[in-house]
């Protein structure tokens, strides 16, 4: 019995002292909680500073030679071996003989044509003695300088109609003027170079038989070159001729200047482009390689040039006004590669080079770059 009542106590001890620690828990006031300190985005801007920005037109084109023709036969005959081999790559100087086609029997014909002409007027000397003295001498000499080898010199003037007409009754002038004709003639069995360049082209050999009208290579100035680019009808308002133009190449290193040489008056049906001719010369160019022109325009633009990334819109960018993340509104005046020249951010406004992770209104700290 006496045990039973020790139980029941120590049960009332144990629920009065657990109901007192539930009621002084209660009225202890909870921890309180530290309000997490708001931290500002850093924002990267740029200070505007609004200036003349000179507008250029990049564009890629390829060289041609400024003077390239194509060497044709105009004669028959073989073509004989020279001291220089018109091969592709092959130098030659203005005036070095290109080609040269076997002309031993036409020579031969041109010389037994001057030999006619040199009797026929041994012939007429006799007659010319008695009926034109005054003009006797003239033709005595022409006669003791005559050279079948020689270029034909000109027939001395006849002093009057009646000596023209005797001369031409002796069919004096026709036997010359055929042999000047061939003399003309005698000359396309040698190819000359009109100008200082390079074979770009050989489609003959020595020994092998030439046709009159072949074609036989091509030849090239290689101290000068075309650049042909198109040019959009909007940009072309601006492009003027004599313009210098930076040039350079993707596969060579430096850079060359070309000058706006002409501007064609016809539009591509397709591309609606028109072509500019730009010259250019240099080390290293060679014809068909491409190349970068970057033209600049007569007009310029008052504004900045920004990266493209930056635009919102296409036409948007934002800015930070008061700690605050804006949307300004832009004229773009020019896309360029990676760029793009804008107006209208107003001065000293700063431009956020951060777009992604900021909207509007958002409150940031700019730091200028």
């Amino acid at each position: 019995m006496q045990k039973r009542k020790s139980i029941l106590l120590g049960i009332f001890v144990l629920v009065v002292t657990i109901g007192i620690s539930v009621m002084f828990a209660a009225m202890k006031e909870p921890p309180k909680r530290k309000a997490a300190a708001k931290k500002e985005l850093m924002v990267p801007v740029r200070r505007i500073q609004n200036e003349k920005v000179p507008l250029v037109v990049s564009v890629v084109g390829n060289l041609e030679a400024h003077e390239k023709v194509e060497v044709f036969a105009e004669v028959n005959g073989v073509l004989e071996k020279s001291n220089r081999p018109f091969l592709e790559g092959v130098n030659f100087q203005k005036g070095e003989v290109l080609l040269r086609i076997k002309d031993d029997k036409y020579r031969a014909s041109l010389y037994s044509k001057k030999s006619s002409l040199m009797n026929e007027i041994a012939k007429l000397l006799p007659d010319l003695k008695f009926d034109f003295p005054n003009s006797y001498e003239d033709w005595k000499k022409y006669l003791t300088e005559f050279s079948i080898e020689s270029g034909l010199h000109p027939l001395p003037e006849p002093k009057d109609e009646k000596e023209k007409y005797f001369v031409a009754g002796r069919n004096i002038y026709q036997t010359y003027y055929d042999i000047k004709s061939m003399e003309e003639e005698l000359q396309k069995y040698t190819l000359r170079a009109p100008f200082t360049g390079e074979i770009s082209e050989s489609n003959i050999k020595p020994g092998t038989l030439v046709r009159s009208g072949q074609k036989l290579g091509e030849f090239l100035n290689t101290s000068s070159y075309d650049l042909i680019v198109g040019v959009d009808l909007n940009s072309l308002r601006g492009i003027e001729k004599g313009a210098k133009v930076e040039l350079s190449s993707d596969n060579l290193k430096g850079n060359w200047i070309g000058i706006v040489d002409r501007i064609s008056s016809r539009v591509d049906d397709k591309t609606q482009m028109v072509d500019v001719y730009i010259t250019v010369s240099g080390k290293d160019l060679k014809e068909g390689m491409f190349l970068c022109a970057a033209i600049q325009l007569k007009e310029e633009a008052y504004g900045v040039e920004i990266a493209r990334k930056l635009l919102l819109d296409t036409n948007k960018v934002l800015i930070v006004k008061n700690g605050l993340i804006e949307e300004a509104q832009v004229n773009i005046v020019q896309y360029r590669n990676n760029t793009v020249v804008v107006e209208g951010l107003p001065e000293n406004s700063l431009l956020s080079l951060k777009t992604s992770g900021v909207h509007k209104g958002l409150k940031v700290s700019p730091i200028e770059q």
